[in-house]
This record gives structure tokens, sequence and C-alpha cells, in this order.
């Protein structure tokens, strides 16, 4: 992949101005996947954006339809409690702004949870999912009694102009490079006076959930992380005038996390208007490299020249596996599908046929404790047995 010219700062994505170099991050991933490569973050000062440089939809998209595996993860699962949870506080937001029963499209819709929610809460307007992943979306979907679902992306809706009157985006815009391009669709998409709903993760709060070392920069497809400002400039530069800006933690089956939401209209009457900042992005995530590098050394020595056995193939395990040096280490994981292929030329085994020597770290930040047991109950010592933290 070709990496930019850092004597050439580039343009910021959200509010257009010049940004900055700020770190280099090498991630890793099965197979020949795209995300075997070093990510350029840049950061703006004008706005406050920190952002992924050499990458673009195009690769983007052959993640997700090729490589991304969220149509089988129990975090997307529509009828958990906590992911019905978060869409009835969607809808809230909704109804405090007046909106209801008109027709409506989620882009990025994955699994269809909330325009499903929607339609079984009454909701009297034509819904419709849309998402790139066509494994994720249903297929039993009747459009006389649900949703309507269809296959395309966010840079190219299959929908007419003028044709909407809400589109919502939850946590869509994290992931597209071309933020520019995923408003001017949604302008050409919507009605005059229509409303955009975006959600993503509040990058000026990921210091008041930490996850571990770097669980919110290791998370590979997010090449934005956005702050309030950024997402105000760059739907103002598309002609949103932008109505409320939402701060708050919501749930998901596996941890909470903070939440940035902001509601904005079509209209010809906008203008800028800044939220104040929280925290320094940039420093967040220098300090996440850092908490990461001090990992690596830890699990250097924990290694010490003898066999060590890596239990997980995480986003945590793909950033921290370019920064190991050891000879004798076995990786594996309990999903067949990824048992099929390796990561970094190592074979990813079936955890039952592992041989039980040296020390077996533990890669997951979220579901180490259920790794954990596991391994125990398979006879591994808990002496020897190392969770990431």
């Amino acid at each position: 992949m070709k990496s930019p010219n850092r004597s050439n700062p580039g343009k910021c994505p959200a509010c257009g101005f010049a940004s900055t170099h700020l770190v280099d991050w090498e991630f890793s991933g099965l197979g020949d996947s795209i995300f075997n490569y070093t990510a350029h973050f840049n950061t703006c000062s004008t706005c406050g954006l920190v952002y992924i440089h050499n990458i673009d939809d195009k690769l983007l998209e052959t993640f997700y339809t090729e490589e991304c595996g969220y149509f089988a993860k129990a975090h997307f699962e529509v009828t958990a409690p906590a992911n019905r949870e978060k869409f009835a506080f969607y809808g809230k937001v909704l109804a405090e702004q007046g909106i209801r029963n008109v027709d409506m499209v989620d882009v990025g819709c994955g699994r269809g949870g909330f325009v499903t929610w929607l339609v079984q809460s009454g909701w009297n307007g034509v819904c419709c999912g849309v998402d790139v992943d066509a494994r994720s979306m249903p297929i039993d979907s009747e459009m006389d009694k649900g949703p309507l679902f269809l296959d395309g992306d966010a840079l190219n809706l299959p929908l007419d102009n003028r044709s909407s009157d809400l589109l919502t985006y939850f946590h869509v815009l994290e992931h597209i490079h071309d933020t520019h391009g995923l408003l001017r669709e949604a302008a050409r998409v919507l009605k005059p006076d229509g409303y955009i709903l975006i959600e993503v993760p509040d990058a000026e709060n990921y210091s008041a959930r930490p996850i571990g070392s770097a669980f919110w920069i290791s998370i590979r497809e997010h090449i934005h992380h956005f702050t309030a400002n950024a997402l105000v400039f760059a739907l103002n530069s598309q002609g949103f005038s932008v109505q409320t800006v939402l701060r708050q933690t919501l749930p998901t089956p596996e941890f909470s996390y903070p939440s940035l939401m902001i509601l904005a209209r079509k209209t010809h009457a906008s203008r800028i208007s800044q939220s104040p900042a929280h925290m320094d992005v940039s420093q967040f995530v220098l300090a996440s490299k850092t908490a990461l590098r001090t990992q690596a050394e830890q699990v250097n020595r924990l290694a010490d020249g003898k066999q060590l056995s890596i239990w997980g193939c995480s986003a945590e395990l793909f950033s921290l596996l370019p920064l190991l040096d050891i000879q004798k280490m076995r990786i594996c994981d309990s999903s067949q599908l990824k048992q099929t292929t390796h990561v970094r030329g190592l074979p990813i085994e079936d955890p039952t046929s592992l041989p039980m020597e040296g020390s077996l770290v533990v890669a997951p930040y979220l579901y180490g404790a259920e790794i954990k047991r596991a391994a125990l109950r398979l006879g591994w010592p808990e002496a020897s047995i190392y969770r990431l933290q």
C-alpha cells in the first residue's frame, strides 16, 4: 500500500484543513488481509479528528464483503437485551425531536436490528435497511410485514433522489474514509428539510471507558476517531444544519461504550458551530501506542526463549503480534473458520489439540475470563495463564 508523503500534510477528511502525521501503527490480520500493513495516523489541529491516512474505501469494501465476520458475532445479535435497549434509546432520541412515522433508511443496518425494532414498535412509515455485506441482512423479510432490505454501500445508495425523510448511520462513519462523499450521498437521497442521525464512538471520551491497553485504537476498521467538532464541520460543509449533539454511555452485549450522536437537518442555512473539546484524541492514541509497546515487552519476557501459546485471534492480538519477538509461538482460536487460515505465517490451531507446554496468553480483552475458564478445563495450569489487560 502506498504511503503518504509526510512532508506534504494531508487534507482533513472532516473539516478540509491541513492535517499532520501523528504515529505509525502496524497491524496484522488473517491470511492475506488488507490490514497486513502499517497504518499512518494523521491528526487535525483544527477539528481534532484523528484518522488513518493511507487506506481507501475500495480496500475497506473488500474487507466488509469478504473478510469481515460481523454477521456471525453475538455482539450484533438483534434480540440481545443490551441491543434492544440501545434501539429504544435511538427511538427516544427521534421521538424527542418530533421525528415519527416518516419514511426512513438505516444505512449500514447490519442484521437490521434497528429497523426491525421500529416496525415492531409500530412505526407508521417505510423502514428500509441498506448494507454492503449481504450476509448480514435478513433473507426472510416480507415487504408487507417488516422492513425492506437492500444491498448497497454508503457512498452509492440504491435510493432515488429526495426519497427519504430520515437517514440513520449508527457506527458507520468511523468505517468510511470519504466522509464528505458519504454526506453528499445522504444529501442527495434526503428530501428538503430531511434529517440525518449519526452515531459514532465518542473518541473524546475513550479514556472514560478504558478497555485494556489499546482496545479503541486496535479496531483496525475504525478509520476515523471523531470529535464532535469534526462531525459538525463535515455536516456543515455539505449543507446540513446541526440540531443537537448528544453524549452518553450506551450498552452492547459485552461492554458499555462512549457514544457521540448528532442529529442534523438538510438545509441551505448551514453555519459552522463548534462543540467544546473534552480531550485531545491524539494524545490518547499516543498513550495507547506506549501502553501497547509495554504490553509487548511483558509478553516477550514471558516467553523468554520457551514455548508460548496465544489463544484468541482478536483485534488486540492483531496490534500486538507485529511487536513480538518470539521464536517458539503457537496461535489457537475456537473458531473453526479461523482454523482454516493463518496469521503472519502461523497456522491457527484448535485449542483442544494444542500441547500444554510453556505459557498461555489469553489475547481478547472482552472474552478473557471465558477463555481462561476454558483453558483451565482443558488442563492448563492456572499459573501458566496470562491475560492481556
